[in-house]
């Protein structure tokens, strides 16, 4: 689950806002509210988020080797406040 201030991400790898609430809903899919930027804030726009996100990520991907573990983004979509 996604806590506030938790970063979003674009799909280039670009901090563009901070989820500020999450919840799960009645139908048990996590739905929340972020801040981001006006420019990536149309609906059905794809972003990704760091749920929990960790003080850091460990190694960077050139120092991975087998085995290794990393904390990788989930995806999230933004969707209409008001649902029809």
């Amino acid at each position: 689950m996604a806590h506030h201030g938790d970063p979003i991400i674009d799909r280039k790898g670009k901090t563009i806002g901070v989820v500020t609430s999450c919840a799960v809903d009645t139908q048990g899919l996590l739905t929340g509210q972020a801040f981001v930027e006006e420019k990536n804030s149309e609906e059905g726009t794809s972003f990704f988020i760091f749920q929990g996100a960790p003080k850091t990520l460990g190694k960077v991907p050139a120092e991975l080797i087998l085995g290794d573990r990393i904390t990788l983004p989930t995806m999230a979509v933004i969707i209409s406040r008001f649902p029809k």
